[in-house]
């Protein structure tokens, strides 16, 4: 019963972390755009030793920011899938990336490019990828 105040306390100040820079950005002087905001999903179990923190963040440094310097945030998490044999549970990434509407088929196109070198280099089956549309203001 104790998690799950936990949980339910944890929930409710994300959920209102996510909701405050929105009601900021609707508020502010500046006028919001529409822009993309794509989320990739990593996993770090893979043969052998797992992916460590220190090999994801050299990843990033050498393979993301060159395609996206203008900035990203990285989440760490608990993620779980089921890999056929049962469930599978995992450290994971999560990758969050905004950028332009205008801009959206040649960001696409470097997204592809980070996940497949990220499948390739830390062999795994797939790096999960979810798109959305945002009201953003700097």
């Amino acid at each position: 019963m104790r998690n799950l105040g936990k949980t339910a306390a944890t929930t409710a100040l994300v959920l209102t972390a996510l909701g405050a820079p929105a009601a900021v950005a609707l508020q502010a002087d500046d006028p919001a755009h529409t822009w993309v905001r794509t989320e990739l999903f990593f996993g770090t179990d893979k043969p052998g030793p797992d992916v460590t923190d220190y090999q994801f963040q050299k990843f990033v440094d050498s393979t993301v920011t060159p395609r996206f310097p203008d900035g990203l945030t990285v989440l760490s998490g608990q993620g779980q899938w089921n890999g056929g044999k049962g469930i599978v549970k995992e450290r994971s990434k999560v990758l969050i990336i905004v950028y332009p509407v205008d801009g959206a088929e040649a960001s696409s196109k470097k997204i592809e490019e980070i996940r497949d070198l990220y499948e390739k280099k830390f062999q795994q089956q797939s790096v999960l990828r979810a798109d959305s549309s945002e009201t953003v203001s700097f």
